[in-house]
């Protein structure tokens, strides 16, 4: 049934590409940045950016999800100026690596921010020089989405954002695979797409993410049908 609405917590999977921040940040924690945030997505009305789309601060310990959000809970009730973080994990030097990451704060002010989590107890890596390098990135966040054709959601903050619905979580690899194949036979195929799952009082519902600033219904549900098929000849 169309229309229904899920706010839930959830987990997005993606690939891109991180470099240390060049940016004069004036903070001694490790800061990473993605390089090109929606890398399927090739549209021309995204301008050159001043600032940046996402920030990736490592933590010197593996924290788990709980202590993260309890310090962004925290530090949102003292620290002034609007700001968006999560809990993740990337690729670092062959192993994983816990991040907060942050968006809609600009890099002059990040520094500050980090303060403000170190006063919650939180550590962070020691700043060095990384080469842009490719990793996987998995982010635990909260979703809003509501649903606008039969397992395609539009996200409730992003009207440029849609998730569709499919049966299974896949290997990245397969993933990876089928979203190659589908570009090939799909003539509009300027999208990007990363995978998710989110909470539900039935159990995990595993999604696509879609990023397409001119997603039409038709090639939506032309993007789903292809997945699914492409699903059910595993």
């Amino acid at each position: 049934m169309n229309n229904r609405t899920i706010q839930t917590i959830g987990t997005i999977i993606k690939k891109e590409q991180l470099a240390s921040v060049v940016h004069d940040t004036r903070s001694s924690a490790l800061i990473l940045e993605s390089l090109e945030p929606f890398p399927g997505y090739h549209g021309t009305t995204i301008p050159d950016r001043l600032e940046p789309d996402s920030l990736f601060v490592a933590t010197k310990i593996m924290y788990n999800d709980e202590r993260i959000i309890r310090a962004i809970q925290a530090v949102k009730m003292v620290y002034p100026l609007r700001f968006d973080a999560a809990p993740g994990t990337i690729n670092f030097q062959n192993n994983p690596v816990n991040v907060i990451r942050f968006k809609f704060i600009s890099y002059h002010a990040i520094s500050e921010l980090i303060e403000c989590f170190r006063e919650t107890g939180i550590e962070f890596m020691k700043s060095k020089k990384v080469a842009p390098y490719t990793s996987i990135i998995k982010i635990r966040r909260h979703f809003k989405m509501n649903e606008i054709q039969e397992g395609i959601f539009r996200d409730g903050d992003n009207n440029q954002t849609y998730y569709i619905q499919v049966p299974v979580q896949l290997r990245w690899v397969t993933f990876e695979k089928i979203t190659m194949q589908l570009k090939y036979n799909l003539e509009n195929n300027n999208f990007d797409a990363a995978q998710t799952s989110v909470f539900t009082e039935f159990g995990l519902l595993d999604l696509v993410r879609i990023y397409d600033q001119d997603a039409s219904p038709g090639k939506l549900q032309f993007i789903r049908n292809n997945y699914l098929e492409a699903i059910s000849k595993l």
